[in-house]
C-alpha cells in the first residue's frame, strides 16, 4: 500500500493557480505566513497570468499542477485561491501520472471537485483547508496552526476543534469525511468526478448564496439519492448575502427533516478567518448529543 509522508519543517509546499486570478499582495502575505510556519514555498512565475476570469489558459493551469505534482522537491501542493475554473482542467490531467505522486494536496471552495478527482481517481491524500490568499487575509493564526497540524501529523488527528458547532439532529455516525463547497458538489453531479459519499460523513459549506438557493441545492442532493447513503452531515460555515431575510437553520431542519443520521451546523471550516483543516477521506466519528456540543474525532489518518 502506498504511504504518504507527513511533512516536516523545512519541506517545500508548491502553489498552483488552477482557478481564478488573485491579488498579488494578499498572495505574498500568504506565502510569508506559510514560511513562518516553517515551510519553504515554490511557485512558477506564470502563476500570476490572467485570462479573462481565469489564472491563465486551461493548458497553463493544468500543466502547472502536473509539474508541481511531479516535482520531487515539492512535498505538498496548495492553491493560490478558489473562485472559478478548476473543473475545466480536470479532463486535461493524467490520472496515471498523478497516481504516482505521493504527496498531499490542500484546497477548498472551487477546488472541491478537483480534490474529489485527486482522491477518488488518483488515490492522493487531500485536505479541505485554506488557500494561500486566505491565509494572507487572515494573517495566519488558527488557520495556519490547523493547516500545519494537519500536514505534519502522522496517523489520526484525534478530536478536532469544534468552535461554536451545534447539534441540529442528534445521533452518532462514523465513516470517512468527504465533501466541500455545496455548489461545487452539485455541479459535479453526473460527471466522472462526482463526489462519492456512500457511508460517509458529508461535510458541506457555502458562501454568498440565498437561502432558497441553498434549499434548492440540498434538495437536489436529496433527489439525486446522495443523502440516502450518508451516515451524518456536518455543515461548516454557511454564509448568505447580508440582506438575506430567511433563516438558514430552519431551512436545514425542514429540508433534512427525514434524514435519520446526525446533523451538525457551524463547524469552523470554510470561507471564514478561523479555518480548521479537515483530512478528506480519513475515518472519523461524529457525536451529536441533544442539548450539548457535538464532537468530531478522527480515527484514521492520511499521512504516516
Amino acid at each position: 500500500m502506498k504511504r504518504f509522508k507527513a511533512l516536516e519543517k523545512g519541506d517545500t509546499i508548491g502553489v498552483a493557480a488552477p482557478s481564478s486570478p488573485f491579488d498579488r499582495t494578499r498572495f505574498m502575505k500568504g506565502v510569508r505566513a506559510i514560511e513562518r510556519m516553517g515551510f519553504q514555498v515554490h511557485h512558477r512565475s506564470d502563476i500570476f497570468d490572467q485570462n479573462r476570469y481565469l489564472a491563465g489558459t486551461d493548458a497553463r493551469r493544468a500543466e502547472e499542477l502536473l509539474e508541481l505534482m511531479r516535482d520531487k522537491r515539492v512535498s505538498a501542493v496548495m492553491f493560490a485561491r478558489g473562485g472559478y475554473g478548476s473543473q475545466r482542467i480536470i479532463p486535461l490531467l493524467d490520472s496515471a501520472i498523478l497516481s504516482e505522486c505521493a504527496k498531499p494536496v490542500v484546497g477548498f471552495s472551487d477546488l472541491t471537485a478537483l480534490l474529489a478527482f485527486l482522491r477518488q481517481r488518483c488515490n492522493l491524500p487531500t485536505f479541505y483547508g485554506p488557500v494561500v490568499t486566505q491565509i494572507g487575509a487572515c494573517g495566519g493564526g488558527i488557520t495556519a496552526l490547523s493547516l500545519s497540524r494537519a500536514l505534519t501529523t502522522a496517523g489520526p488527528m484525534g478530536k478536532m476543534p469544534m468552535g461554536k458547532a451545534k447539534t441540529i439532529n442528534p445521533g452518532e455516525a462514523s465513516g470517512p469525511v468527504v465533501g466541500g463547497c455545496l455548489s461545487l458538489i452539485n455541479s459535479s453531479l453526473g460527471t466522472p468526478y462526482a463526489l462519492e459519499a456512500g457511508g460517509a460523513i458529508l461535510f458541506i459549506e457555502e458562501i454568498n448564496e440565498k437561502v432558497y438557493v441553498l434549499d434548492r441545492m440540498l434538495t437536489q442532493l436529496k433527489n439525486s439519492g446522495m443523502l440516502r447513503g450518508v451516515s451524518g452531515i456536518l455543515f461548516g460555515s454557511i454564509l448568505p448575502p447580508k440582506d438575506e431575510p430567511h433563516d438558514i437553520e430552519s431551512m436545514i431542519r425542514d429540508v433534512l427533516s427525514d434524514f435519520a443520521g446526525p446533523v451538525v451546523m457551524d463547524y469552523p471550516a470554510g470561507h471564514i478567518e478561523e479555518f480548521v483543516t479537515l483530512p478528506i477521506g480519513a475515518e472519523a466519528r461524529l457525536h451529536a448529543p441533544e442539548g450539548a456540543q457535538p464532537s468530531l474525532e478522527y480515527t484514521s489518518g492520511l499521512l504516516s
